[in-house]
């Protein structure tokens, strides 16, 4: 059973050591919005068994299917010590909606009986990492108290990607003889994916709170896997009764990954730790006894994170702390090559402190502005408690190297936001894990929030999405096609391949800073097309359609369309808009694509055709 500290004792700690500054409000340093429309079912309706679920939830985010849209996993159990098992989520991301996609992309398996995430399970995180080295993003979950269940349910569970066919994703499925049978049902409450031994493929180390040790598991180069029982790290270093997470990361700058874990409690050490191993350059994949640092955290560690709090290119730590929650700075190697780390520091707070107890916690840049901040989830999982709330804590940024102070904002003394303008404390009380990644492809990071009362999304509105403006259609809504042609609404004039008209639509960001705009063609001939950029319009006949892009015109580039579709970035044409274009913040430009219409006699004898025009506006 994992150590507790009293609820005074947190208190008590927090008022020593919660460092608060109490004169300065409102540094709207960042904002965010929620959106409750996000979610939704695969028939597109709102997912409400989702935003309402009251179960544990763990979450991990990637590019699952390769359309560049970041897709989201939510795997669940019954809240806290329990053995209460229920089925996961796979949310894929197509275009800034999360949709379920769990029945249709994840029920896959080889056991029969099993459904893969439709199979309750005791689930406690979940890792997104390529285990068999094909490209793809597989996932692995790690379950707990399920002594008892068939090895399959009892067990780590590996899902492979199952990649593209003929162009279409194929989903996943869960694969049950990629982890080996352990010698006892595993209690694991966290998962780390890294080469620990070099060969280039990923090993798995998980974090044990049942049968006092950890398991590191080796990759074969298959993406099957095997107990390195204590053959590459110590019992002392495998030690832990209460594992509650683990992270994979070189930590002194060797070139070789380290395992940083953190235990509420040890089965013989001295309590409560964050320890490393550190792995052994000339011999990877071994981790000797005289590097091991057995306690690297704060006083009374539950989770930890690993990530550069002020840009010197070193890893620091950051840990959820019975009492105070606390990070420490990486200021170098001792002559053993052994991080020395700094004082343990608490973090500072506008109005109020610290109040005790938490989970996973996660270093992330949330203003974009090179600095990362950090978050701590409010639910200890040994425990059910849904009265304290998530922290947001602020990175203000300084001189490189030195030891910053991360600070909780808020927004005035009674009420108002906490740690992110936009959020109360109602919408941050009994946090399980947030997911923090961009939703929307607008280059801000957003946030899915999982909770005692449901999850939530919350949009960041650093950047706002560009706006998309269809001009010049061959509809009949503006001036007329040449011949006396009608196309489709907002498409351009008809051509012969489609009597509703090329359309030219847009996708991405418009922003100089990070351009991801992308302009793309439907229903046009498979040949050429000239993507081009105009200062003004104009709408003029002009072949088969009519020139609207036409005053200032800049070539962009020539794409071959293929299925009658094309996009601008792509084959030989891969510059980025705003560089090809030559634009700068606060230009709206227009645009349009002039395409090779071969067929004699369907219009007039010119042989090409045009879409409709589209304007935007460039942000900085």
């Amino acid at each position: 059973m994992k150590h507790l500290t009293s609820p005074v004792f947190a208190a008590l700690s927090c008022l020593a050591f919660c460092g608060s500054a109490s004169a300065q409000f409102d540094n709207q340093w960042v904002t965010f919005a929620p959106e409750s429309s996000r979610l939704k079912t695969a028939g597109g309706a709102p997912a409400t068994y989702i935003t309402g679920d009251t179960q544990e939830k763990d979450m991990a985010w990637g590019d699952l299917n390769q359309d560049g849209w970041l897709d989201l996993v939510i795997v669940r159990k019954q809240p806290a010590t329990t053995t209460g098992a229920f089925p996961n989520y796979l949310l894929m991301n197509e275009g800034g909606q999360l949709v379920d996609r769990s029945a249709q992309y994840a029920s896959a398996t080889d056991v029969p009986g099993d459904n893969g995430f439709l199979t309750a399970t005791n689930d406690r995180d979940v890792v997104f990492v390529d285990v068999n080295n094909d490209g793809w993003l597989d996932v692995v979950t790690a379950t707990t108290m399920s002594a008892g269940q068939p090895k399959h349910i009892s067990h780590p569970r590996v899902y492979l990607n199952l990649g593209n066919v003929g162009g279409v994703w194929q989903g996943l499925r869960f694969e049950n003889s990629r982890i080996p049978t352990l010698a006892s049902a595993p209690n694991f409450c966290g998962v780390a994916a890294g080469d620990v031994n070099g060969d280039g493929f990923a090993d798995l180390y998980f974090a044990d709170y049942g049968d006092l040790f950890d398991k590191l598991l080796i990759n074969d180069g298959t993406g099957h896997f095997t107990d390195s029982g204590t053959t590459r790290l110590t019992a002392a270093m495998l030690d832990s009764a209460f594992g509650s997470a683990a992270r994979i990361i070189d930590m002194n700058g060797d070139g070789a990954p380290d395992i940083v874990r953190s235990s509420g409690v040890t089965g013989n050490g001295p309590g409560p730790l964050v320890s490393i191993a550190y792995n052994n350059p000339a011999n990877l994949g071994f981790f000797p006894s005289a590097l091991f640092q057995s306690n690297a955290g704060s006083g009374q560690p539950y989770h930890v994170d690993v990530g550069d709090l002020n840009n010197d290119g070193k890893p620091d730590l950051v840990t959820s702390d019975d009492a105070a929650d606390a990070y420490r700075y990486n200021t170098g190697n001792d002559a053993l090559g052994r991080v020395i780390w700094g004082a343990v520091r608490n973090y500072s707070f506008a109005i109020g402190g610290d109040d005790g107890f938490a989970g996973n916690c996660l270093i992330v840049d949330l203003d974009n502005d090179g600095w990362n901040d950090t978050l701590h989830s409010d639910f200890d999982v040994d425990i059910f408690d849904c009265s304290k709330r998530l922290h947001i804590y602020h990175n203000p940024g300084g001189a490189v190297g030195s030891q910053i102070t991360l600070r909780e904002e808020a927004g005035s003394v009674s009420g108002a936001w906490r740690g992110v303008v936009g959020m109360l404390p109602a919408d941050m009380i009994g946090t399980f894990d947030v997911a923090v990644f961009d939703i929307d492809n607008d280059g801000d990071k957003d946030m899915v929030v999982g909770r005692c009362s449901g999850t939530f999304v919350w949009m960041n509105q650093l950047f706002q999405p560009t706006t998309f403006t269809a001009f010049c259609a061959g509809d009949g809504t503006s001036a007329a096609c040449p011949c006396g042609n009608v196309g489709a609404a907002g498409s351009g004039c008809p051509s012969s391949v489609s009597a509703a008209g090329g359309k030219l639509s847009g996708g991405g960001i418009a922003r100089i800073s990070a351009d991801s705009l992308v302009l793309t063609n439907t229903l046009v001939p498979n040949g050429p097309g000239l993507y081009y950029q105009g200062s003004g319009t104009s709408e003029i006949a002009f072949g088969d359609g009519k020139l609207c892009a036409g005053v200032g015109i800049v070539r962009l580039g020539v794409v071959f369309a293929s299925g009658s579709t094309s996009s601008y970035p792509g084959g030989l044409t891969p510059a980025p808009i705003h560089i090809a274009g030559m634009t700068n913040a606060g230009d709206t430009r227009h645009y349009q694509t002039w395409y090779r219409d071969s067929t004699p006699g369907f219009c007039t004898p010119s042989l090409f055709n045009l879409t409709n025009g589209l304007t935007l506006s460039w942000t900085p």
